[in-house]
Order: structure tokens, then C-alpha cells, then sequence
């Protein structure tokens, strides 16, 4: 069995050997390393040469800098594995992930998604993350509702290793950051039989220099965009489940406020302030009607519709504890 192992590369040269090896020295040797050079500009794309040369399972694509979703789909397009697998290139695997996988594999032999756990690398200090249980899930109702509720599993994109059929007419949006959101929500649904497991097959390696991480910009406000098409869905699909796309949906407004609320005032800050109160008013009746949503979070929209000041104090204070201590994506990508 074949995993095709998908890792775009967009300068991070410092990082990519690490990323690489992760890969090359799995107990498990069937795969094969997909490098998509997306129009780096230091020393990535020689790197990605020069590791191909070494090893006859590495592929190496150069492209044009389209971004994350462009790369992961050229990958996608190339791969002619029975199963895929993403790394991001400054993150590692662990070496028994694909054995772990492999053996779930042939147990669960019409399985179609793993879920691997994983943990966070900051520096030299490894953080596990609450362990997932053990799971098979043929429920596509009890899978949704864990990709929303448990921080093991979530919408992340690289904790995952995917049937290549579930990739049929599915593809990551190309120019949104926040790309794994809707995308992980329609492979999930497709899935007919999907495996979790305990066992950490992913480091995930922080940084403060990403776009989700830093300071307001306008791409950051895809993922309000994003959730809201994910809730839109979810109410079609899973109607009984809606509750969850719509606090998701608020945990976007008000990370989204928040940054807003901290950066400097300027012509783009206030057209966003102003879009975000729109957006906050198409959903509020849906918000107050919900009874299932926990009180802090339509707390959090009416501090953010009524006091600017009164939010910033009471964001990082009482807001994002509570939210982060009851979210999935949030937690690292935009609280």
C-alpha cells in the first residue's frame, strides 16, 4: 500500500531537511515524498533538488507562488498513492506514524480516514495534546461532531491520512487562508469508515511567524468567511448539529474583533470593523434563538457590538480562556 506524503515548501529552507528526514526515516517505507516548491525565493527550491537525488521516493514539483491550497492541490493532482498524507515543512512526523497507520490498514481494510493524535514543539519542549481515544466511527454524525468538539481531531489538515477516492471533486480553496476548514468538514462527511487513534503521529512544530499568529490583516478575516460557509453547509447536511457550526461561526467574530480591536486605526481596520458588525447582525437572531450555545460567547458579540473598550478588557480576561478551553481550530490559529 502506497501513501503519497504531500509537503509544500514556500521558504523554509532552515526547516525542510528536518521536515524531510521525518519522512524518509519512517519503520513504514511504501510512500512516496511529494515536495511542491511553491515559488520559494531562498535556497528551498536547490534544497528540494538536491534531497530528490538522494532518495527515489522523493518527487519534486516547482510552481509558480500560489500558496498553501494551490500546492497541497497540485500534490493531490500528481499522487499516485492509494492513500495521502500532509506535512507542512517546518513540522515533523513521527517514525512509527505510517506503521501505525499501516496496521490500522490492514485491520480496517475498507477504511477510508485516520486520524492520528499529535503534539506541540515549542523549542525543545514537547506539549502533548489530550489524548483522542481509540475510535472506529462509521457514524458520519458522531465523526462531524468530534472534527468540532475534540481538540485531538479538529479541522487540521496534517493530523490526517486520507483515501485518495475521498478527494474526488474535492479540493482546498486557493487564495483563503484557513483552507483546512471547510475542506477537512467535506472529506470527513465522505468518509465511510474512519479510524482514530492515541498514539501521536504528528509534531507540531509552533512558530510565531505565520499570518495566523500575527497582528490583523485582511486575509484574516477568511475565516470568518470560511466558518460561515461551513455553517451554511452544516445546517443542510447535518441540521441537527447546526449549534456547532453557529459557535463556531461566533469564535471566528470575535478572534476576528479582537485583532481588529488591537490594531492600528486606518482605512482597512475601520471598512473591517464595519463588515464585521454586518456580518454579526445577519446571524443575530440565530444567535439569540440558539439555546445551546454557552452564554460567554454571545456574551463575547455583545461586548463586540456594543463596547469596543468593555470587549478588549474582557477578551483575553475571561473570552479566550473560556473559548479556547471549548474549541478545536481556534485554539492555534487564531486565538
Amino acid at each position: 500500500m502506497l501513501i503519497s506524503v504531500i509537503m509544500p515548501v514556500y521558504n523554509t529552507s532552515s526547516s525542510l531537511g528536518d521536515a524531510v528526514k521525518s519522512v524518509l526515516q519512517q519503520s513504514y517505507p511504501e510512500f512516496e515524498l511529494i515536495l511542491i516548491n511553491d515559488g520559494s525565493s531562498d535556497s528551498s527550491p536547490e534544497i528540494c533538488d538536491l534531497l530528490a537525488k538522494t532518495d527515489k521516493r522523493i518527487k519534486v514539483v516547482h510552481q509558480e507562488n500560489k500558496g498553501l491550497s494551490a500546492a497541497r492541490n497540485k500534490g493531490i493532482e500528481v499522487a499516485s498513492g492509494d492513500f495521502i498524507a500532509f506535512i507542512d515543512s517546518d513540522d515533523r512526523f513521527d517514525n512509527e506514524a505510517f506503521l501505525n497507520f499501516y496496521e490500522a490498514s490492514v485491520q480496517h481494510k475498507d477504511m477510508t480516514l485516520y486520524v492520528m493524535n499529535f503534539d506541540k514543539v515549542y523549542g525543545n519542549i514537547s506539549l502533548p495534546k489530550k489524548k483522542n481515544k481509540n475510535k472506529v466511527i462509521v457514524d458520519k454524525n458522531e465523526l462531524i461532531e468530534l472534527i468540532f468538539n475534540s481538540s485531538g481531531v479538529a479541522f487540521y489538515t496534517w493530523n490526517k491520512i486520507y483515501h485518495h477516492s475521498l478527494f474526488q471533486k474535492i479540493a482546498f480553496p486557493e487564495g483563503k487562508i484557513f483552507e483546512d476548514i471547510v475542506t477537512t468538514y467535506q472529506l470527513a462527511k465522505k468518509s465511510s469508515k474512519t479510524v482514530i487513534t492515541s498514539e501521536v503521529g504528528y509534531h507540531y512544530v509552533r512558530s510565531s511567524n505565520t499570518i495566523v499568529s500575527s497582528s490583523f490583516s485582511p486575509e484574516y478575516y477568511d475565516i470568518l468567511t470560511e466558518t460561515e460557509h461551513l455553517y451554511a453547509l452544516l445546517k443542510i447536511d447535518f441540521p441537527q448539529l447546526k449549534h456547532l457550526g453557529l459557535q463556531k461561526l461566533m469564535e471566528s467574530m470575535i478572534s476576528v474583533g479582537f485583532k481588529l480591536s488591537q490594531a492600528p486605526e486606518n482605512i482597512d481596520t475601520e471598512v473591517f470593523k464595519q463588515r464585521l458588525q454586518q456580518d454579526i447582525r445577519l446571524y443575530q437572531e440565530e444567535i439569540a434563538n440558539d439555546k445551546k450555545i454557552p452564554i460567554y460567547y454571545k456574551v463575547g458579540i455583545k461586548f463586540l457590538q456594543d463596547n469596543n473598550s468593555l470587549y478588549k478588557e474582557n477578551y483575553k480576561a475571561i473570552l479566550k480562556k473560556r473559548i479556547i478551553g471549548n474549541s478545536s481550530e481556534t485554539e492555534d490559529k487564531s486565538l
